[in-house]
């Protein structure tokens, strides 16, 4: 099963464990790109995070619609340990 801890508003690529084709996956999306998550059981949509001003790629995600707020609610309990997979 794979997990990732809840850190931060954004979803870091570095804080997912046990799921290295979905951590791949998130590296390959270029800027802007939509992926569709599960996470902690509910689905949602996240845009990986634009590209740093060096012109470097950013690893990380940010939900979008409906998972933001559900994603920014779990901040509460930072360090919590979630399941995620591709939806």
């Amino acid at each position: 099963m794979s997990h990732v801890e809840v850190r931060d508003h954004a979803l870091w690529v570095k804080h997912i464990h046990g799921n290295e084709p979905l951590k791949h996956k998130i590296l390959s999306l270029s800027q802007g790109e939509l992926i569709e998550l599960e996470v902690a059981g509910w689905r949602g949509a996240w845009v990986k995070m634009d590209d740093g001003t060096d012109g470097r790629p950013t690893p990380g995600l940010k939900a979008v619609g409906t998972a933001r707020q559900k994603w920014h609610a779990m901040n509460d309990h930072r360090g919590t340990v979630v399941s995620i997979k591709m939806a």
